[in-house]
């Protein structure tokens, strides 16, 4: 199965305005060990870290919309 990517702001725009507000906050307060990990190529780290904070189980189509909205917002 294939993943869909955002590929435009207006696909951006159209996802869960509550879950980019709630990850804008996330990657705020953690930004300094996000771009640490980040630095050293930790992304499975990052996003296990994002699946218990968020309380969303990996491999879940929650865990896929986090996942993408992480990756457009960071």
């Amino acid at each position: 199965m294939r993943n869909k990517k955002i590929t435009s702001f207006e696909d951006f725009k159209g996802m869960d305005e509550g879950l980019q507000s709630d990850l804008k906050k996330y990657i705020k307060k953690n930004k300094e060990e996000l771009e640490s990990l980040a630095d050293d190529d930790q992304w499975e780290t990052i996003y296990n870290q994002l699946y218990t904070e968020f309380d969303v189980i990996p491999n879940s189509s929650k865990a896929k919309d986090l996942r993408q909205t992480f990756e457009f917002i960071f």
